[in-house]
């Protein structure tokens, strides 16, 4: 997640046509178990493996509750390697959450940075520790349950720019893991508008993603994210909508949250479109829990039915 008004543009739909069974003998796609996941949450950056900067671990437990009111995927993604340095301790910390909710069934969606700006390019240290980071969880984590992906968000000025820098992005990752199913989104923080413009990798094995912060009455929704469900079904490529909050000015008002929800979510099920709530946090926009405990909100559990 980013800084609201860097939302100002954003939109999300998520979506994923089934692949086909595979033939006798064939190993199964992994991307059809993703295409028919139905509601998951995000946890917030550190919330996974530390509080008030101390590290902690949520436990086995913790994941099995979390699958046990309702959640059927989680998503994480690790804070960029200027404030992680290359310690190998905080890549074992996020491993050890990947490896307990891995444990209770819970596929992971895991994002190996935060954000990449055009304006401020990566540099050395940044290339160099996506390349550690591909390798360090490409080797310690299966296949059919870790998704990995490059970034959490890119913010580039046109699609033009972005792809280029999406598919080395993609090789880096390819190259460390290369049974895994990566992940890749728009270049404008993930918008629905900035995937419709983009068009897919030349690797095979990838899904792409959406966010969406826009709320908006029935018309609205079913528009953004019809669209979506429509550049999925014309590339064969499953989409996700992996983070889901709601309209920009409901991030506290936790009624008029829920009602966006209510409008957003039967949409993305009648299109088949997996979603990912945001998120478990330590803060207060669109918290989707009281305390640490993986039980939501009422208004949120209601919603998991």
């Amino acid at each position: 997640m980013i800084h609201l008004p860097r939302r100002a543009l954003l939109a999300a739909s998520l979506a994923a046509p089934l692949p086909a069974a595979p033939a006798a003998g064939q190993r199964a796609d992994p991307r059809a178990r993703l295409a028919g996941l139905r509601l998951g949450a995000n946890l917030e950056r550190w919330y996974a493996i530390a509080k008030d900067n101390h590290p902690r671990r949520l436990g086995p437990g913790w994941w099995r509750d979390f699958r046990v009111v309702g959640f059927d995927h989680v998503r994480i993604f690790l804070p960029e390697v200027k404030q992680t340095s290359e310690s190998p301790d905080v890549l074992e910390m996020f491993l050890q959450a990947v490896q307990d909710a891995t444990g209770a069934g819970l596929p992971v969606l895991l994002g190996l940075a935060d954000t990449f700006h055009h304006s401020s390019p990566w540099g050395e240290r940044d290339w160099k520790a996506l390349a550690a980071r591909a390798a360090f969880f490409g080797r310690r984590t299966d296949p059919a349950m870790v998704v990995l992906a490059p970034l959490n968000e890119p913010a580039f000025p046109d699609t033009a720019t972005w792809l280029p820098v999406r598919d080395r992005m993609l090789a880096e990752l390819r190259r460390a893991a290369p049974r895994h199913v990566l992940m890749w989104g728009g270049r404008e923080w993930c918008s629905y508008r900035s995937l419709l413009e983009a068009s897919p990798p030349a690797d095979p094995n990838t899904i792409a993603e959406v966010h969406d912060y826009v709320g908006g009455d029935a018309g609205a929704v079913e528009g953004r994210f019809g669209a979506v469900a429509a550049w999925r079904d014309r590339h064969r490529l499953p989409v996700l909508v992996t983070e889901l909050g709601g309209a920009q000015g409901h991030e506290t008002d936790r009624a008029a949250w829920a009602a966006d929800l209510t409008r957003i979510l039967p949409v993305l099920r009648r299109h088949r479109l997996p979603a990912a709530l945001w998120s478990y946090s330590h803060g207060s926009w669109w918290r989707i829990q009281e305390g640490d405990r993986p039980t939501p909100r009422p208004e949120i559990r209601a919603l998991l039915r």
